[in-house]
């Protein structure tokens, strides 16, 4: 180390020296800040910067040099340090441009141009011709060789392509360290031998000669660098502008916006639909950080929002372009996304008719005041609400008329609610209402009231007005039940209950309701089997001419004599039967054994059947009819089918063309219970029936009460204007039978004519011979 040290103080030319120095500086810096370019010849173009610039140092710094006597230089040994210099140089940065991923390949590249600077000293100083000798010390070239390898390793791992300035700066320092390492350690160990026997060759290049020769290589090297740097960088422009306007038509083609990022975030690029969705020009978001776009805590993807609240979801992705390496950020706007799934969650919580909450929405909620209550919050109560006469409007005015009117009860609903409670549609005319911190039956029951009295007032539709009602079933909470179901199961039996009970009205759950529909359930059970177990029988009950008290015929009634209830009342057991659609065998049995029965009568009198409008709706119910005509030959004219408006109102239409299709076939039609119903009248005008029967309410008021004798004036007259006889049920008194003989009246059946027996009690009737009851 004294030895360099005494070689640089002691036989350099410092300002030389210097020179050199700051001529290695700025070959470092600018082989090391050309590579922060993006043109393919950058790494070339670095290693002949570092390549010519080592060279030249080194041959400034011999100038430099003053072991006092003359030197010259050898010319080719002069240009071959340069070429090795040189290939050394593109070498090492050829394998540190292919090895940029792993550093093991960047710092092997380095110590190859650290090795081929260290060569192309040494060939330079034995380049050098004095008259005499120059020993150079082998321990002093190995020193160099070992530090410049070392320091070129070090140099090549720290610079990256498009390095950091600071990441730059550094491999420079180490490259120019490598550089002039190299002289002074190794110029350390030559020593000079004047020997006058040994002349300098003529051939030789003289210092100023040299210096020609650097200045003129250095400057034609920088202007070559120079001239390719101008190209490239025009070249790189046009690219560059070329790809900006090809990625800003791609983002403005793009659904979703996109920004262009650069290796420090800011925006270099923005698509008008991301100008659009800032509401910022496309101009104002160019170089801003684009952080700034995003409120704080967003993260680089995923759900985000915008400054100004604007819901967007984030996807970056990283891409290589001409212009190094970039980040693409898309951003989609989510808002129709949030709300579709807005719109699919209350589908999937909400009736769409009515927007109240649906079933599901209703456990849910039902649910959650159960685990309220058990962290001591107040009990709750259950009200299963059911619109009374809600079918004749749905029927008689259509189902748009229907829709209209449970709009418009939901809306007085929540109008009559906390906002606390609850009211969900679970089908129908059904409604559920959820009422919260209910600690009593009191304000249940004050609510119900007020749900009752909402919907008693006329409801305008476009087409009609119309009146409702409601009846309500009431279920507390832990009191009645302690599980979902089993609460709304409570208020339904409650439900059943007020509707028994005249409908317009409301009922508490209480356990007998229970009992009662196990009771129901029982019952059902048995009836199903009565037809099989030959529990069922028909009593007959006369018909007769009012005027002569001749017989015209017989009504089949069902009776039901079970073995463990003993005789069930048909008002009991016909209602169920419908209700639970096993009135369809029994229908069938009953019509089958009175049409049997009638066929085997001497005399051809009128059998009358009730049928259930459930038998009548079934698709085939004619055509088995028919064929139960033809075995039994019975004339069909003698069976009359004894119906009521419920049939005719569910499905108008269908019901007129089956009613035409068994007129067809010969049967008589005849409309029970008439003056009682919704709509008769309209029956009567439309469909073609045989006969009316006058419901027993009118007739058994008739001596008593001088409306309902009105009444029967008005419907025997109605009647015998459109040609339908009429047959009065319930005559049970003479008074009766006088004033409706007085009326006109066609037919009478009661107590008074016969009560309803067993066939044999009237074979006198039935069988040949006549049998005049007197009037």
């Amino acid at each position: 180390m004294i030895q360099i040290l005494a070689c640089l103080t002691g036989q350099h030319d410092h300002g030389i020296v210097l020179g050199a120095a700051l001529l290695c500086v700025v070959a470092a810096l600018a082989c090391t800040l050309s590579v922060r370019g993006t043109g393919r010849l950058r790494p070339v173009l670095s290693a002949l910067l570092i390549a010519i610039g080592a060279w030249s140092t080194h041959f400034v710094a011999l100038l430099a040099y003053d072991p006092g006597i003359p030197m010259g230089y050898d010319l080719s040994l002069t240009l071959l340090s340069a070429a090795l210099a040189l290939v050394g140089a593109l070498a090492g940065f050829a394998i540190w441009f292919a090895g940029q991923a792993r550093p093991l390949h960047r710092a092997a590249g380095g110590a190859l141009l650290g090795a081929g600077l260290a060569g192309m000293h040494d060939l330079g100083m034995l380049a050098v011709r004095v008259p005499g000798h120059l020993v150079v010390a082998p321990g002093h070239l190995l020193a160099s060789l070992a530090v410049a390898t070392l320091l070129g390793a070090a140099a090549l791992h720290v610079l990256r392509l498009n390095a950091v300035l600071p990441r730059a700066l550094a491999a420079a320092a180490l490259l120019t360290a490598t550089v002039l390492s190299l002289h002074f350690t190794a110029m350390g160990g030559v020593t000079a031998w004047p020997d006058p026997a040994v002349p300098v060759p003529r051939s030789a290049l003289p210092r100023d000669g040299l210096l020609i020769l650097i200045v003129t290589l250095t400057a034609v090297t920088i202007s070559a660098i120079l001239l390719v740097l101008a190209i490239e960088a025009r070249i790189g422009l046009a690219a560059q502008a070329a790809e900006a306007g090809r990625l800003r038509g791609l983002a403005d083609a793009a659904f979703d916006a996109l920004a262009l990022l650069d290796a420090e975030g800011r925006v270099m690029e923005a698509s008008s639909q991301l100008a659009a969705l800032t509401g910022t020009g496309r101009e104002a978001l160019i170089g801003r950080p684009f952080a700034t776009l995003l409120e704080e805590g967003a993260t680089d993807t995923g759900p985000a929002r915008l400054v100004g609240g604007l819901p967007v979801e984030l996807r970056r992705r990283t891409i290589e372009t001409a212009s190094g390496t970039r980040v693409v950020v898309a951003l989609r706007d989510l808002r129709e996304r949030l709300d579709s799934q807005s719109r699919l969650e209350r589908l999937a919580h909400h009736d769409t008719l009515t927007g109240l909450a649906n079933r599901a929405l209703l456990r849910s909620r039902i649910e959650e005041e159960i685990a309220r209550t058990g962290r001591g919050a107040a009990r709750f109560a259950v009200l299963c609400l059911d619109l009374d006469r809600f079918k004749p409007v749905n029927d008689l005015y259509g189902h748009a008329a229907g829709d209209q009117l449970l709009q418009q009860v939901a809306e007085r609903l929540t109008a009559s609610l906390r906002g606390s409670d609850l009211c969900a549609r679970i089908g129908g005319d059904e409604f559920v209402i959820l009422q919260t911190m209910t600690d009593a039956p009191e304000p249940a029951q004050a609510l119900a009231q007020r749900l009752v009295s909402a919907l008693v007032e006329p409801f305008h539709l476009t087409i009609a007005e119309v009146t409702v009602s409601a009846s309500i079933g009431i279920a507390l909470f832990p009191d009645d039940a302690t599980a979902p179901e089993e609460l709304l199961r409570a208020a339904d039996l409650a439900l059943y209950r007020a509707k028994e009970n005249g409908r317009s009205g409301f009922a508490f759950f209480h356990v007998a309701m229970d009992q009662e529909i196990r009771h129901r359930h029982a019952l059902e059970r048995d009836l199903r089997q009565a037809v099989a177990n030959g529990e069922m029988s028909l009593a007959w009950q006369p018909q007769a001419a009012a005027d002569t008290g001749e017989v015209t015929g017989f009504e089949a009634l069902l009776r039901w004599h079970s073995p463990t209830r003993g005789s069930v009342s048909p008002a009991t057991f016909i209602p169920l039967a419908e209700a639970s659609g096993a009135i369809l065998p029994i229908g069938a049995w009953v019509l089958q054994t009175a049409i049997r029965e009638a066929a085997s009568w001497t005399r051809p009198l009128r059998v009358a059947v009730n049928v259930s409008a459930l038998q009548i709706q079934q698709g085939d119910f004619p055509d088995l009819l028919r064929t139960l005509l033809e075995e039994t030959r019975l004339d069909p004219r003698r069976l009359e089918l004894e119906v009521t408006e419920s049939l005719l109102i569910t499905d108008t239409d269908r019901a007129l063309a089956t009613v035409r299709e068994l007129k067809s076939i010969g049967v008589q039609l005849s409309l029970d219970d008439f003056g009682t119903g919704y709509s008769s009248l309209s029956m009567l005008r439309n469909f073609p029936f045989d006969r009316v029967k006058m419901d027993r309410s009118f007739v058994s008021a008739l001596t008593d009460d001088n409306s309902a004798a009105a009444v029967v004036q008005g419907i025997l007259g109605l009647s015998r204007g459109m040609g339908l006889p009429v047959v009065a049920e319930g005559v049970e008194t003479e008074a009766q039978m006088s004033v409706l003989q007085a009326a006109r009246c066609d037919e009478v059946q009661g107590y008074l004519v016969g009560k309803p027996r067993s066939i044999g009690d009237y074979q006198a009737l039935v069988h040949p011979g006549r049998e005049i009851i007197a009037a």
